[in-house]
């Protein structure tokens, strides 16, 4: 009678939980136990809700409590308290069919945008834009998710009965509870006589598993783990390419990744606190070689799986695919932002283009490309996904590496670009637009669509951008400023997103630069009625014209973002335009309400100006400091100052003396010491580079033309002298403790 009441009260689930079972696929075998699950889970809802009123006996009560809290410890999906009731209706029921639907959205959202983080050049070095933008949605799915859970019977008597507790950990039980609510709602259950049924049923699996993936619950390296073995031991399944893009795209939120400072492997020595890392003025969250290195091996372990035919088999198994070209994408895209080395790159390229000529034409079924037509060009081998080529470029754009940029886009302008349907989400009909960039020569031919000009300038500007801070590019810039030109139309030029834009101006100088915000502040409108009102001759209707343009130029104008006008500023700075700099920097605080870490961002661009004159203008960089750092314009956020503010005045400083004093300033002002603020002191004087020519000459040197050249000083030391001369024979040295440098 005992176990009668008890599996009365608590229905199907709660017995099927405690049955002996070999794996999950065992209980909706049963036809007897899910029509009994089924019928059961509303009264086991409003038992757990009530449970003093279901139970009579209290001790009952409290052995089913302890016996619950046993089996099903906390987990992550409890760390915010949720509602945990059941539908009581179909109004219920209509809600988390919704809640799915709208998960389903997110976690194609979230794929849409981690892609078009390659546009915006900043993501790869700034870590909150990174986490942000992901972030966000993150956090609604969370929210649904535990919605979820929280219809599970299980999951709600541990919400009655345990204290909330933010507990941080993945357990198999959240997710076989997770699991079976996520398969009840789409009504779908594994019987082995239903092919089809089958095959729903590892799709929702598959589906459940890649948005649990993407959620940003998992929280280590650990946890990854912990699904991968729930789905081989108890689903009997392998990781498809839905469930390692997900992956991908969740690898920044684990703790092995973000939060620790600390490298993998190493211990920080006792009492010694990590120096943070600042770059562009933010504190580096994000451990991106970590990242890269998670990427490559579950990469590698997907590759290392087989690949069922595209056709079911006759048992009603569904087909895997471990690899297809949208993982190629998100994975050189995880690549992009992870900056890893230059080998590395090429040796996952080259096998990235063996893979593409093992697949052949076959691509997956959301765009592919059509046949080649007859009678042109034969491409070298298999298109190659647009995405990635993308990613690549937006990597040699960060690294600099303007040979392995341009080596890139020749051999996938050979080969020819596939374009998947999410990478043109905004066309009706995509097939006439791959059409255009299936044949070699894609990347610098003409079209007559936008969406065919838009991707070619993406690309493009990415070459552009790899140029930047190189003199000698040998007239790259130029060639992409007449393919720009050629290929691409005023409207979509000005209307392109401001990430281009801020990749284009990296390579054009100051005054065309300057010229090209000024169109693209406008729309396409506004443009056509400059031009038009220009065109016009000087008589009577001068007045019209300008009533005109100014209209247009109210009626269709787009905001330049801050960071464009950063970037406009640093070019002044790399270039040395002081007056425009200067007049730049002050429109830009009076222009926008900017933040703190927005004019910290202004200031160091300004000082870095200054301290990279020949030689260094040490005055006004202590101006810029004194004004803006130790003091506070009135309406301006305050700027705290810190190690990279104090490298640049000791670099800037124009005697020793100066250089020590600014930097026990600094060590009085509570900065953390860097290796590079003491790499700056130790070699602080503005005629070090005369002195590294002058100074190490042997001691028996005689004197010769050379050194009516040079100007070398009479009191040279003649040691130091030595040393050079040897050093340059290739000879050893051997300093005062016998050790050979």
């Amino acid at each position: 009678m005992h176990f009668r009441a008890l599996g009365q009260r608590k229905g199907g689930f709660f017995l099927a939980s405690r049955a002996p079972r070999a794996s999950a696929l065992r209980i909706f075998s049963t036809r007897s136990t899910a029509i009994q699950s089924s019928r059961m889970l509303p009264c086991a809802a409003t038992a757990l809700r009530c449970p003093r009123r279901a139970c009579a006996s209290q001790g009952l009560e409290s052995v089913s409590n302890e016996e619950e809290a046993s089996l099903h410890p906390k987990s992550c999906f409890s760390a915010e308290p949720v509602q945990s009731a059941m539908p009581r209706s179909d109004d219920g029921t209509a809600s988390l069919v919704t809640s799915i639907a709208e998960l389903h959205q997110h976690r194609a959202q979230m794929g849409s945008v981690y892609m078009g983080f390659l546009a915006d050049r900043r993501v790869q070095y700034r870590d909150q834009l990174l986490l942000s933008g992901l972030g966000s949605i993150q956090a609604r799915m969370q929210v649904l998710l535990r919605r979820l859970l929280a219809c599970h019977p299980q999951a709600a008597a541990d919400d009655v009965h345990a204290p909330q507790e933010a507990a941080a950990q993945m357990t198999s039980a959240a997710v076989r509870m997770l699991k079976e609510t996520w398969m009840r709602i789409n009504g779908v259950t594994f019987r082995s006589g239903e092919a089809a049924m089958r095959r729903a049923y590892i799709r929702e699996l598959r589906d459940c598993y890649a948005t649990l993936m993407c959620s940003g619950l998992l929280q280590s390296e650990g946890d990854v783990r912990i699904i991968l073995s729930e789905m081989h031991s108890t689903d009997l399944i392998e990781p498809d390419a839905s469930f390692y893009e997900a992956l991908f795209m969740a690898l920044w939120f684990l703790e092995e990744v973000r939060g620790s400072a600390v490298v993998a492997g190493e211990r920080p020595a006792a009492g010694s606190p990590q120096t943070p890392e600042i770059v562009a003025g933010e504190v580096r969250q994000l451990r991106r070689s970590v990242a890269g290195d998670l990427a490559g091996h579950y990469m590698g372990h997907a590759l290392a799986q087989p690949s069922t035919s595209s056709t079911p088999t006759a048992d009603g198994a569904p087909t895997h695919r471990a690899v297809r070209a949208e993982t190629w994408e998100v994975f050189f895209a995880t690549l992009a932002n992870a900056q890893p080395a230059p080998k590395l790159l090429d040796l996952w390229w080259k096998r990235f283009l063996d893979w593409l000529d093992e697949q052949g034409t076959a691509v997956s079924g959301k765009s592919p490309i059509d046949a080649q037509g007859e009678g042109k060009k034969a491409a070298t081998g298999a298109p190659v996904p647009y995405q990635a080529i993308h990613a690549v470029l937006a990597w040699c754009a960060q690294s600099r590496e303007m040979e392995k940029a341009l080596n890139y886009f020749n051999a996938v302008n050979q080969r020819g670009v596939m374009v998947q349907a999410a990478t043109l989400p905004h066309v009706s009909s995509p097939s006439p637009v791959a059409d255009d960039f299936t044949e070699p020569g894609c990347l610098t031919c003409p079209s007559k669509h936008t969406a065919v000009q838009q991707l070619q300038l993406a690309l493009l500007v990415k070459l552009m951008a790899s140029t930047k801070s190189i003199k000698m590019d040998g007239g790259l810039r130029s060639l992409v400023v007449r393919d720009v030109q050629r290929q691409v139309s005023p409207d979509v030029l000005y209307t392109a997103p401001w990430g281009v834009i801020n990749d284009l101006i990296a390579g054009l100088s100051v005054p065309s630069a300057m010229q090209l915000l000024r169109r693209c502040s406008c729309t396409a409108a506004a443009a056509t009625a400059l031009s038009r009102s220009a065109g016009r001759e000087d008589g009577s209707d001068e007045q019209a014209r300008d009533e005109e343009a100014t209209a247009a130029k109210s009626s269709s104008t787009r905001e330049i973002p801050f960071f464009v006008w950063a970037s406009l500023l640093r070019r002044c700075c790399r270039e040395h335009l002081q007056d425009e700099a200067e007049s730049l920097f002050v429109f830009l605080r009076k222009k926008f309400p900017i933040t703190s870490p927005e004019k910290r961002e202004l200031i160091e661009i300004m000082m870095r100006m200054y301290t990279t004159m020949h030689p260094p203008d040490f005055l006004s960089t202590v101006d810029v400091f004194i004004q803006h750092v130790i003091r506070t314009p009135e309406g301006e956020p305050k700027v705290k100052p810190d190690a990279v503010l104090y490298e640049l005045l000791i670099k800037a400083a124009d005697t020793r003396n100066a250089a020590m004093m600014i930097f026990l300033e600094a060590c009085a002002a509570g900065v953390t010491l860097t290796e590079e603020l003491f790499e700056a002191l130790m070699g602080s004087t503005q005629y070090k580079t005369v002195a590294s020519l002058s100074r190490k000459l042997p001691h028996d040197y005689a004197a010769s033309s050379l050194d009516a050249q040079l100007k070398i000083p009479g009191d040279a030391d003649a040691h130091l002298r030595r040393e050079e001369a040897l050093r340059a024979r290739g000879k050893p040295l051997y300093d005062s403790t016998g050790d050979a440098g």
